[in-house]
């Protein structure tokens, strides 16, 4: 310290100073370089900096002969900056010490539990199959039935007296869609049945009797909605309109008594041929039991009513069907 008062009291020229700055800022780094052990090697970087340290001193002596004064020495702090290896843990170190082993306690163990399963329940109460989801989308049927007529008019001139109807046959073939539970359809059918008046009202003072028959050729679609009961088991009921063919025809007979006896003759002038386009409408309910794989089997009622043909008026048809289908 005294040496650098020494050298600030002398007016040293201006390149004095700086060589100074670079000398201690050189001793700075020189101190630290030395701390590093000497086995480490030694950089480019601190090379260069050991050189200006070595100018540095060099310089400081020719200044201290010129001035009289002390050159500077390098301070050797004697310190080791290398790291130190930890041998071991505090707390190995701690467990290395003399005393009585203690062993450490035992962990409190728990019961075990039971574990129980989980049961679920649900809430849902159970969706019953639509007709679609159960029978499909389409279906195919051909069906037969009985045909029972109630009655119709025959009106030609003084002639006006009501036709009973009797048993006949009736043939058809239905095909529809379903949606969920209601469906459409289209049907064609062919019936065929009997009238008979054993009393028909003719001339007066003549016994009159009459008998006919009726055929009939009907194209109708409609639309209907089943209700799904147990298994494959479903009731359905429809209503449906079109069009069809109608043919009517009529004998008559007269009586003449003679002796006795009683017989009959044909009356050609009553009698009556018949037919025209007429109308149709039909209201129909029945059973349907799906019994194997895509096959069905129906039993139903059709009430079938037509309407007039020239002479004929009216009528209304009963049909009982039954029916064995394909669903797909």
């Amino acid at each position: 310290m005294n040496s650098l008062i020494n050298l600030m009291a002398l007016r040293l020229h201006p390149i004095h100073l700086v060589l100074f700055i670079a000398l201690v800022s050189s001793t700075n780094f020189g101190s630290v370089l030395s701390a590093q052990p000497v086995e480490a090697p030694i950089s480019e970087l601190q090379r260069k900096f050991l050189e200006l340290e070595q100018r540095a001193l060099r310089l400081s002596e020719e200044i201290a002969e010129t001035t009289g004064t002390e050159p500077i020495q390098l301070i050797d702090r004697n310190e080791s900056l290398a790291p130190v290896d930890i041998q071991s843990t505090a707390q190995d170190s701690y467990d290395a010490l003399p005393g009585p082993e203690v062993e450490p306690l035992p962990m409190p163990e728990e019961p075990e539990e039971e574990v129980q399963p989980t049961v679920f329940t649900s809430e849902v109460n159970r969706v019953v199959a639509t007709t679609q989801q159960r029978k499909g989308d389409y279906y195919l049927m051909p069906i037969i039935g009985l045909a029972v007529s109630t009655r119709t008019t025959y009106t030609d001139d003084s002639l006006d007296d009501d036709l009973q109807g009797k048993w006949g046959n009736s043939i058809g073939l239905s095909a529809g869609k379903r949606w969920d539970n209601w469906m459409v359809y289209g049907r064609v059918a062919y019936q065929h049945l009997e009238y008979e008046n054993s009393s028909f009202k003719g001339l007066p003072g003549v016994s009159n009797r009459a008998s006919g028959t009726e055929e009939s050729y009907s194209l109708a679609c409609g639309a209907g909605y089943s209700i799904p009961l147990v298994g494959g088991l479903s009731t359905y009921g429809g209503v449906g309109l079109g069009f069809g063919w109608r043919k009517n025809s009529v004998d008559l007979e007269y009586a003449i008594t003679t002796g006795g006896k009683t017989t009959w003759h044909y009356d050609e002038s009553g009698s009556s041929t018949e037919s025209s386009m007429v109308f149709t409408y039909d209201f129909s309910l029945g059973l349907e039991y799906l019994f194997k794989n895509n096959y069905s089997v129906l039993l139903g009622y059709r009430l079938l009513g037509l309407t007039s043909n020239e002479s004929f008026d009216g009528s209304f048809q009963h049909l009982v069907e039954f029916g064995l289908g394909l669903n797909f």
